[in-house]
C-alpha cells in the first residue's frame, strides 16, 4: 500500500490543494482513496491535544485514532491513499513555541504506526508543501489578524517576526528529514505552482503516476484563501485592539473586508 501524506505547512497552498482534490475526488477514486480535513478530523483533534499534553498517553491516543480511523475505510494491500490535512501535524504557528512544529517528529511517528494495524507493506510518503521564510510568517500573522477569536489577535508583524523566525521552515524540514527514518520526504515551494500545469495540485497527480491521456480529464482549481493587502490587514488589527466585544469585532471586520473588496471567504479553522 502507498500512502502520500500531506501535512501542510499551513498557510502554503493547502486549501488550493485540497480544493483540487475534492473537485476532481470521482476521477481520483478509481486511483486513489481520498481523505481531506473533514473525513479526519478526529485525528486532528488527538494531534491538538497532544500539542497541549505532549507525554506517551497523547502519541498514543494519535496512534489509537488513526488506527480507528483507517479502520472505517475499505481498504487492500493495493490500494492508494490521498490524505491531505495540515492539521495533522499540530495547531497554526503563532512563534509561542521554540520551533513552528515542536512535536513534528513525534507526531509523524504517532500517525505512521497507526498503519501498523495493515497485515502488508506499507509505503508511505510525506508532502510538505512550503513557501519562503518571509512571506509565510506574513501570511501566518495576517490569518491571526483576520480571524475570530474569543481573545483578538494583537501583535504587530515585526514582533511576530523576530518570535517565528528563531527557528525558520527550513529548519523545521531538517528536523524531520534527520529524525523520521524510512520515510520518504518530498517538497514543492508555492512559488512553482504557477509553472505547474495543475498548480497545488500537481504533487498529488505526480505520485499517482498517471499518463497525459490520464491527466488531461483533471481540472485545475485558482488559488484560495488569498490573504488581503497589508494596509487591510493592518485595519483589522487596529480593529482587534479596540476592545469591541466578540459580535461588535466580527462585524466590523466583515464590513472593512467588504468596503474594501478584500476576499471574505471564510477560512476553514485551522488553529
Amino acid at each position: 500500500m502507498q500512502v502520500f501524506l500531506h501535512l501542510g505547512f499551513h498557510k502554503t497552498g493547502t486549501s488550493s490543494a485540497q480544493m483540487f482534490l475534492h473537485e476532481n475526488r470521482e476521477l481520483i477514486w478509481p486511483r486513489a482513496a481520498l481523505v481531506l480535513p473533514g473525513r479526519i478530523r478526529e485525528v486532528a483533534h488527538a494531534v491538538f491535544s497532544h500539542h497541549y499534553e505532549r507525554d506517551a498517553g497523547s502519541l498514543a491516543a494519535i496512534t489509537a485514532a488513526m488506527r480507528a480511523f483507517l479502520g472505517t475505510m475499505v481498504l487492500g494491500p493495493k490500494r492508494r491513499i490521498l490524505i491531505s490535512a495540515e492539521n495533522l501535524l499540530g495547531p497554526m504557528p503563532r512563534g509561542v513555541t521554540p520551533a513552528p512544529y515542536p512535536d513534528a517528529v513525534a507526531i509523524v511517528r504517532a500517525l505512521i504506526a497507526g498503519f501498523d494495524a495493515f497485515d502488508w507493506p506499507v509505503q508511505v510518503t510525506l508532502y510538505l508543501s512550503t513557501r519562503a521564510q518571509g512571506p509565510w510568517v506574513d501570511s501566518l500573522w495576517a490569518h491571526q489578524v483576520r480571524k475570530d477569536q474569543i481573545v483578538p489577535f494583537t501583535e504587530d508583524l515585526e514582533s511576530f517576526r523576530a518570535r517565528m523566525n528563531r527557528v525558520s521552515q527550513a529548519e523545521q524540514l531538517d528536523i524531520l528529514r534527520r529524525n523520521v527514518a524510512g520515510v520518504k520526504l518530498v517538497t514543492q515551494d508555492v512559488s512553482g505552482f504557477d509553472a505547474l500545469p495543475f498548480g497545488a495540485g500537481q504533487p498529488f497527480l505526480d505520485f499517482l503516476g498517471l499518463t497525459p491521456e490520464q491527466r488531461a480529464a483533471f481540472q485545475p482549481v485558482f488559488r484560495r484563501n488569498v490573504a488581503p493587502p497589508r494596509a487591510v490587514t493592518e485595519a483589522l488589527l487596529a480593529l482587534n485592539r479596540q476592545g469591541l466585544d466578540g459580535d461588535a469585532l466580527a462585524a466590523a471586520k466583515r464590513a472593512l473586508l467588504a468596503e474594501t473588496g478584500a476576499d471574505t471567504t471564510r477560512e476553514k479553522d485551522e488553529a
